[in-house]
Order: C-alpha cells, then sequence, then structure tokens
C-alpha cells in the first residue's frame, strides 16, 4: 500500500480532495495522512525491540474497508509486509499459512475473527500471545468513545480527529486508558502489547490506534519484501517480492492504463488478492481516489459506479456477472465515466465479453494473472472481441516465452510451457524452490528472425520463472493457455485427455448461447470416471440450446469420457477467478445422482 509521505505529498498539493471513500465516510487526503500517522505511531508503540529483531509481518482478514486501507498504508510506512489470507479457506490450511508466514501482527473484522480463531487454535506454530490482534471493530461491550473523543481532541471529518490534536495522556471521558497510557500515568515502563489483565493476547483494537500522538517521527522502516499467498495446491505456498520491484510495477500500470490524478476506483474485489492490493496502490499513489465496496451486491455496485462517478474499477468475476444482469448496470455507459473495468479472466467467457460491451461500453480488460507472475497477460475490449476464451498479450514490462521439453525456446505455434520475466514475477517462494531458469532473448534469440518466440520488449540474458501453464503464442505475439502441466491428481493424470478437457472448457466459454460454464473430472462411486458439466443459460427457457450444444461439444472433444450436462443458477467463483469446485460438486452431484437413478429405474421398468 502507498506509504505516508506519498499521502502527505497529496495532502499538501489537494488537502480538501477525497482520498478513500467507504460508504459514509469520505477521508481527505489530510484526513487519510493523519490517520495514517497515528496508527503507524500506534503500531510502533506496540512492537517491542525484541519482536523488531526478527522478521516483522501483518496478515489480515478483512473485506475493502477504510480502516484497512489506513492500517495498510500504515504498515507499507513501517515497513512491515501485510499479507492478506482468505477467510473462505478451510481451517487447517488457514492455520498452516499462519505458521509459515509467522506473523506479528494479524488485522481482523468482526465477521471473520471466528476463522481466525479456529485457525489460530488449530496452528500448533503459532502462539496468539505472541500476536499483537488489531480489531478493525471495537469490542460491543466497549464504552471507549472513538475518533476525537477518545484522542481528548476536536472532532475532524467523519469522527477522525483533527490534525494535531494533543493526545499525550488519556482524557477524562470516563473510557478506560489503553495499558500503554495505564503505564505512564503509573510511572512503570512501558510493556508495547501488553494485553489487558485476563486477556490472553495482546489486543489493541483499530481506534485505540486512530487515538495515538500524532508521530513527531517515524521510525526507519523494518523490511522491505512483499508477500503474497497461492492459492490451491497440496500445500500452502507464499511469494515473495522485493519492495524495489514496485516502482516499476507501478509504472508500467500506470502506462499500461493510463491512471492519473483525476480517477476515481472502485474497489469491487478483496485486497487480499494482489492484483486488487496493487491497484488500489497504483491508483493512490499517482493521486487518484478509491471508493472500497465489501458488499458484491450488483445494486450497490451500479449506484456507487454512477454516484461516486467511477472511471476504473477491479471487480471479482462473480460480482461482475451478477452486475452484468442487474437492470440498473446500463445507467453507468450512458453516464460515460467509466472507462476501465479489469477482472480475472481465465474463466469468463464469450457472453461476458459480449454482454460487458452491450450495457457497459467497450472498458472490459480480462487479465491474466497469478500470485507468481503477477499480473502477466490482458486482454483489451477491443481484442476481446476477436479472440479466444484465455488469450492475452504481455504487459508492460513483461517478456513471455515458450519452452520446449528440453527447456529450449520454442516458435509461434508450438505449444510448451509458459515462462515469465519482469517487475511482476516474484523473487521466489517464502519456503520452498520454484524453477528459473536464465535465457538469453537478444539479437541471437528466433524473435529477431520473425519466429516470434518471444514476446516483450526487453532484450538480454534475464531470469524466467517458468510455470505449470501451457500455452502457445500466436503470430501476432499474443498467448493463449492450453492446459496446466502440473496439479492434476495423479489418479486421473493424463496429460492427452487433460489437454482435451482444457481445449472443451475454452471452446465452451466461447459458444454465445451459454452465460457461462465449467468443467469438472469426476471419479465417484454414483458417477464412475465422468465429466459434470454445469451451465448457466443465457436466459429463462434456453437451457435445451446449452444441453445440445454441451453435449455436442462433450462428445466431440472428449468421447471416451462420459459426460453429465446440467443447468445451474450459479457457478461459484473465488474473488481471484478460480472456480470453486467443491462447493460446486455438492450442489450439482446429489441431484446428478438422482436423476441417473430415476433414468435407470425408467429403463428397467420398459425392460421388464
Amino acid at each position: 500500500m502507498i506509504r505516508i509521505e506519498h499521502i502527505r505529498r497529496h495532502a499538501t498539493a489537494r488537502p480538501d480532495a477525497t482520498a478513500v471513500v467507504d460508504g459514509a465516510v469520505r477521508l481527505s487526503w489530510t484526513d487519510f495522512a493523519d490517520a495514517v500517522g497515528r496508527c503507524a505511531a500506534g503500531l510502533t508503540e506496540q512492537l517491542p525491540e525484541e519482536r523488531r529483531a526478527r522478521p516483522v509481518r501483518a496478515v489480515f482478514l478483512s473485506g475493502p474497508r477504510w480502516e484497512l486501507a489506513v492500517l495498510l498504508a500504515a504498515c507499507a510506512t513501517l515497513g512491515i509486509p501485510c499479507t492478506g489470507l482468505d477467510p473462505a479457506q478451510d481451517t487447517d490450511r488457514l492455520a498452516r499459512t499462519l505458521d509459515l508466514l509467522g506473523p506479528s501482527i494479524v488485522i481482523v473484522s468482526s465477521e471473520h475473527a471466528p476463522v481466525l480463531d479456529a485457525a489460530l487454535g488449530a496452528a500448533p506454530g503459532t502462539d496468539a500471545r505472541e500476536l499483537l490482534r488489531v480489531p478493525l471493530d471495537p469490542p460491543a461491550e466497549s464504552t471507549r468513545p472513538s475518533g476525537a473523543d477518545a484522542a481528548g481532541g476536536a472532532a475532524g471529518p467523519n469522527g477522525l480527529p483533527e490534525p494535531g490534536a494533543h493526545v499525550d495522556a488519556p482524557r477524562a471521558t470516563g473510557a478506560a486508558s489503553s495499558p500503554a497510557h495505564a503505564d505512564r500515568a503509573a510511572g512503570r515502563p512501558e510493556f508495547a502489547g501488553r494485553p489487558d489483565p485476563g486477556a490472553e493476547e495482546p489486543v489493541r483494537p483499530f481506534p485505540d490506534l486512530l487515538a495515538s500522538d500524532p508521530p513527531r517521527r517515524l521510525p526507519e522502516p523494518l523490511h522491505q519484501e512483499s508477500l503474497a499467498v497461492v492459492p490451491g495446491g497440496s500445500r500452502p505456498r507464499v511469494t515473495v517480492r522485493g519492495s524495489a520491484a514496485e516502482g516499476r510495477a507501478l509504472i508500467d500500470l500506470v502506462d499500461e492504463f493510463g491512471f492519473d490524478a483525476h480517477d476515481i476506483h472502485l474497489v469491487a474485489a478483496p485486497l487480499w488478492q494482489p492484483l486488487s492490493l496493487q491497484l488500489a496502490r497504483t491508483l493512490l499513489t499517482v493521486g487518484g481516489a478509491l471508493v472500497l465496496d465489501d458488499t458484491g451486491d450488483a445494486e450497490v455496485l451500479a449506484a456507487l459506479i454512477a454516484a461516486e462517478h467511477v472511471t476504473t474499477t477491479m471487480i471479482e468475476p462473480g460480482a461482475l456477472g451478477r452486475l452484468l444482469v442487474h437492470p440498473d448496470s446500463a445507467a453507468p455507459a450512458r453516464a460515460g465515466r467509466l472507462r476501465c473495468v479489469i477482472t480475472p479472466g481465465r474463466h469468463l467467457g464469450r457472453w461476458t465479453v459480449d454482454t460487458a460491451w452491450a450495457r457497459l461500453g467497450p472498458v472490459l480488460h480480462l487479465a491474466l494473472t497469478s500470485p507468481e507472475t503477477g499480473l502477466a497477460g490482458l486482454l483489451t475490449p477491443e481484442e476481446s472481441q476477436v479472440t479466444r476464451a484465455r488469450t492475452g498479450r504481455a504487459v508492460l514490462g513483461t517478456t513471455v516465452v515458450v519452452l520446449g521439453d528440453e527447456g529450449e525456446v520454442l516458435p509461434a505455434g508450438r505449444p510448451g510451457r509458459l515462462a515469465f520475466a519482469g517487475p511482476h514475477v516474484m523473487d521466489g517462494y517464502l519456503d520452498g524452490e520454484a524453477e528459473f531458469r536464465t535465457l538469453d532473448t537478444g539479437a541471437d534469440s528466433d524473435a529477431d528472425s520473425g519466429a516470434g518466440s518471444v514476446l516483450g520488449e526487453d532484450a538480454g540474458e534475464r531470469r524466467f520463472l517458468v510455470t505449470d501453464d501451457l500455452g502457445v503464442l500466436d503470430e501476432h505475439g499474443r498467448f493463449t493457455l492450453t492446459g496446466r502441466a502440473g496439479g492434476v491428481r495423479a489418479a486421473v493424470r493424463d496429460r492427452a485427455v487433460d489437454a482435451a478437457l482444457f481445449r472443451l472448457e475454452s471452446d465452451l466459454l466461447n459458444l454465445p448461447c451459454l452465460r457461462d460454464t465449467a468443467v469438472v473430472r469426476v471419479s465417484l462411486p454414483t458417477l464412475g470416471d465422468a465429466l459434470v458439466v454445469p451451465f448457466i443459460a443465457v436466459a429463462v427457457g434456453r437451457e435445451a440450446t446449452g444441453y445440445a450444444a454441451l453435449r455436442t461439444a462433450c462428445a466431440r472433444r472428449v468421447p471416451s469420457i462420459p459426460a453429465h450436462v446440467i443447468a445451474v443458477d450459479h457457478i461459484p467463483y473465488s474473488p481471484t477467478g478460480r472456480i470453486r469446485t467443491a462447493e460446486l460438486l455438492r450442489a450439482v452431484v446429489p441431484i446428478l445422482t438422482l436423476n441417473l437413478q430415476l433414468e435407470q429405474t425408467v429403463h428397467q421398468e420398459i425392460s421388464a
């Protein structure tokens, strides 16, 4: 997130301009700078020297909200990497992720506190008493006033303390003093992070941090790294990047999308998603305003886009689908201010592209992104009209090559493993090894002979991350994903079948008669080795067309595996654009099993 020196620069140039909007809360750049400074000072007070000697890391479980934006900026100011965690993951995986990260600070909203408590209880290597817990919501039973009352100064906008308000000592407001204040008043040595009597861990609610003394001088940043959790896989993995790469990545994003201080950016994807956080940081750095939404509700999103004059947005695929079918989604197109909608595009198909163009205008950008590669590929609105799903061009600063089985760089048209280099690419995993390869993409490469094997601007010897994505480059320099080289269960691993399934799903995503679909291979006692193909029809009463199209495509692409096609109302997505397969199968497999039993019963009665 943005550091306080950048916030103060904007506050000096435009003190009353809006920086962050969250419902009824509107923070000016002056408010934002003051809140970040106070929270950074409060966090510093809570970190004893012995804890600062080792890497200090923070994690958060919260949707987009102004308190989280302030704390993320405070952590960035102190050089503390703050990593978002997906609260929808299972408890064991969340517990193992906490063990891997080893955080010193945990930021949590009230709705996700039970998830955190369960994970901490299941994390053997994490001692809750060593964590500083920062609830974003004050305890319900607390009588502590927030904002200026807690600080003892005049109230500013939104209940924040006025910049420069004096808060050296607790005020006679009847509120309980913080532990640090109590230590000062009693003349005891201060113990940062000391919990209240009977508490199991140090707790400093956000309102208390906001009431901290304004900083006279902030300490030097502790560490310089950024971390991101990789979804899926058999075990948790965390990517690591040096903060020095953020500057170049920011420049590339500004050049790619033309962001400037006049932009109003709607955050409609969780900030634990790396691309969502990166775009929010970029917009704040250039002086744009953030509008935060934690609902994902189509009516709310449409109203926000219109009322706040939103120009750009990062939106999760599920919310985008709901927005496109809502009657109010055409209003932003008529207003003419919305110019850029970015969403993960690995599972979005022709209906989404065409409907977005019709209702929102030519604004939809499909992003090919992962925690390892960052924003690797992009399909602009114009390109998506003539290009298949799961296709993109490398974003500025990124170079893409296709590698053969022996690690050689392949020419255009030859499929292989995709490898990426550039400032968006991770340095490595926090605990584990990634496959990197140093390649010469200079004058002697096939790219300069017209083969098109290298996609990107930079030439010379570079370090490439070799991914598990299979793909191919075309003669126009675009790469298309064709499958995965890893991550398939051994029981069903068959490269030819896996490639056929990936091509089948890509074919289905390009059908205009479907709103959405997925292809899942299962091995179950009730269905056997089969494909489960749920789909959403373009309209009520159009299911028959979908059935016919899907059955024909499945029989053509994968004739050896029976396909069970079923119409559904909803296909669950994670905010990163991944289909939540387990949730999807829990909903459709019982229905398919019952239908299969009924069909068998009918056949038996006919035979009898």
